[in-house]
């Protein structure tokens, strides 16, 4: 389904989540020059927007900290899941490709998460289409932007003094019904206009080959802060544990903390940074992990991130 819709109108398609019981998170700039999610509709389209610093769209199903069980007596009970229902307006493609692969993760066959599953039916995701590239990200080489292909309900593209919105879910075709019809041409011109300032530079492996020489490389310039791991919307590793009065909690765990490559006795899987960084860039490119967000380039201190990765990686192969 694919609609043509004034500002006007896309209010009122927040307006109607809103009255259904949804909080509308939607981008504002704030002091420091960061876009941060905040409840309410806009007066306005954001203007300029990049992207969040921070994957606030994975935080709304996956927290980075989250208490499981509290004590009661000789018995553990579980806490309750977060049960607001959230529609996520101006989500960014990147993020919203991202989301379909943790869904995949959490909602698939091996591994079902009911508190994730409970929250993400509570989420309704609008996507609009970037038409700015952010610093360090390749979201066009990883097919995850400046459109997304995956994990939204709606996403909307600038077109004129109106905007092309296409409907994904049965709920974004049932929000988007009563407005005026558009055309599958039209879209692809949106899209194509969309791509005009978003080269394909890098060629995104989506199979890594094995190079010693480049993960000690990047492994001795990792400081081992958990920034590009905290900051990764596709990163769904956690551990559990204790915490006050006996209660437990899971939060993610980063891979390239020897802690999480620990066994028994002392042991370690991966008992060197080189072997760790190798570990992480297997899943980002050999499972297929990255969506080319560009956000742990941007918090890594030791520059060892993706954007390192890359120069690197393409100095010794020319």
């Amino acid at each position: 389904m694919i609609k043509r819709l004034s500002w006007a109108d896309l209010v009122s398609v927040l307006e109607a989540l809103q009255r259904e019981g949804y909080e509308v998170l939607s981008p504002r700039l704030n002091q420091f020059g960061d876009w941060l999610p905040e409840p309410g509709i806009p007066d306005a389209p954001p203007d300029g927007f990049l992207n969040y610093f921070f994957p606030f769209l994975k935080e709304a199903v996956f927290p980075t900290e989250e208490p499981l069980f509290f004590r009661y007596g000789d018995v553990f009970l579980p806490y309750e899941a977060d049960n607001r229902r959230i529609a996520f307006f101006a989500a960014r493609p990147c993020d919203a490709t991202a989301l379909a692969y943790t869904d995949h993760f959490f909602m698939g066959r091996f591994f079902p998460d009911s508190r994730y599953r409970a929250r993400r039916r509570n989420l309704v995701v609008i996507v609009m289409a970037c038409q700015i590239p952010c610093p360090a990200s390749f979201c066009a080489a990883a097919n995850a932007g400046p459109w997304a292909r995956k994990g939204f309900d709606i996403q909307v593209y600038p077109d004129g003094q109106a905007w092309l919105a296409e409907a994904r879910t049965s709920a974004g075709r049932e929000l988007l019904s009563p407005y005026e019809d558009a055309g599958r041409d039209d879209l692809i011109r949106a899209r194509r206009e969309s791509e005009r300032a978003f080269p394909e530079e890098k060629q995104l492996p989506r199979h890594q080959v094995k190079d010693k020489e480049l993960n000690e490389w990047l492994g001795a310039r990792c400081f081992r802060c958990g920034a590009c791991v905290w900051l990764c919307p596709t990163c769904t590793c956690y551990n559990q544990s204790r915490f006050e009065k006996e209660g437990v909690k899971r939060e993610q765990d980063p891979c390239l903390f020897e802690g999480y490559h620990r066994l028994a006795g002392g042991a370690s899987l991966r008992p060197n940074q080189a072997e760790r960084m190798d570990f992480r860039y297997e899943c980002k490119f050999g499972v297929g992990m990255c969506v080319g967000c560009g956000r742990c380039s941007l918090g890594c201190v030791g520059y060892a991130a993706m954007e390192a990765y890359f120069e690197r990686k393409g100095s010794r192969t020319t």
